[in-house]
């Protein structure tokens, strides 16, 4: 596909938050491979760190609508469930990765509840485009806003970053810079917070052990940062207990340590997708995941090879522990997770350009 004229501008507005994770990390994947086929430009609000972080959103959000007006590009895709009130010329498309705020408000904090909510109801109403990163968040859009022209929803995967495809890990790294040994652990990876039922998960890996039904010396080793609801299981944070918390991690640590854990495991209450599940098939990993119908989708369109519990069945968990502490060499080598190019971002960045036509009812 040749590069074509349209101009667009990927608002990520994520860089005046602080590191970036999720969503700041596929805005900014997005933005590099979609170069191949637009004229792409990416935001950058880093000078908005100077500020206080409790302003810097609602800073940031004054500035694009300041600037809004007289934008030059053909397409302005946001990435954080924002949509601007003004526009000049361009076209809104808004990405909705997940309505959380909605339906567990009690797992993020009060403001951030009421300012997403707020934005996406106006998303709803001012956008040109919404895309989903799947159908679960799509039918949950349209059931919550049914005013809401369905052909106005698409759904387009998020994608696995370069290095997932290019680095094959450090069995060195895992053991001279973090001191675990090589498929002696379980892994988790992500906000270390409510939403990501950590407190659960914890209690039902270390009753595991204490009732030596998985390895004494198996760890659980945690990726992240802690944010709302951290303080619901800080009390389980103990290397004693054999929970090893590692801290935010660049991305070819993450590489190896989905490389060489027993499992990764995903089993949050809620998800828009789950990025970390399809950056653990790329690795071959087993993956343990809760049942909810973001991860249930990905789980079917990957031939049904992970390993499901039940949200709050701590013995439905457990299983899945006790199955992979003791089977995970025979597991890993018998996965099959089937196509999962679909995810490369050059194939990502494809769709969303077809999108990005469709919206300018332009050929592609």
């Amino acid at each position: 596909m040749k590069s074509s004229p349209i101009n667009v501008l990927i608002d990520e507005g994520r860089s005046a938050v602080g590191k970036p994770t999720g969503i700041g990390l596929q805005a900014i994947n997005l933005h590099k491979h979609l170069k191949k086929y637009c004229n792409c430009k990416i935001s950058n609000y880093e000078a908005l760190k100077i500020l206080p972080k409790g302003i810097r959103k609602f800073s940031m959000d004054a500035l694009r609508n300041i600037l809004a007006p007289f934008q030059k590009y053909d397409i302005v895709h946001y990435q954080d469930n924002y949509a601007t009130l003004f526009s000049g010329k361009s076209k809104k498309i808004v990405t909705i990765h997940d309505l959380g705020v909605f339906l567990f408000p009690e797992t993020v904090p009060f403001i951030y509840v009421k300012y997403n909510q707020h934005s996406i109801k106006k998303v709803a109403q001012r956008a040109d485009c919404i895309i989903t990163p799947t159908e679960a968040i799509r039918r949950e859009f349209l059931e919550m806003f049914p005013s809401t022209n369905p052909a106005k929803i698409v759904c387009s995967n998020d994608g696995i970053r370069d290095v997932f495809w290019n680095y094959e890990g450090s069995k060195k790294v895992l053991i001279d810079k973090f001191k675990i040994q090589p498929y002696t652990y379980f892994f988790f990876l992500g906000s270390l917070s409510r939403r990501k039922n950590l407190k659960f998960t914890l209690e039902s890996f270390i009753e595991a052990k204490s009732k030596k039904q998985i390895d004494n010396n198996t760890l659980m080793v945690l990726g992240g940062q802690k944010w709302w609801g951290a303080g619901d299981f800080k009390h389980l944070l103990r290397d004693d207990l054999g929970i090893k918390t590692l801290g935010y991690l660049n991305d070819d640590d993450i590489v190896t340590l989905y490389k060489y854990s027993k499992a990764f495991v995903f089993p949050s209450l809620y998800e828009g997708f789950g990025m970390p599940i399809i950056e653990a098939m790329s690795q071959n990993t087993p993956i343990i995941i809760s049942n909810i119908s973001t991860s249930n989708e990905l789980n079917s369109k990957h031939n049904k090879q992970m390993f499901c519990f039940e949200l709050d069945d701590k013995e439905s968990l457990i299983e899945k522990f006790v199955e992979l502490d003791k089977n995970h060499s025979l597991i890993r080598e018998n996965l099959n997770y089937g196509d999962i190019s679909i995810y490369n971002f050059d194939n990502v960045a494809k769709e969303h350009f077809k999108i990005y036509c469709k919206v300018l009812d332009e050929a592609i």
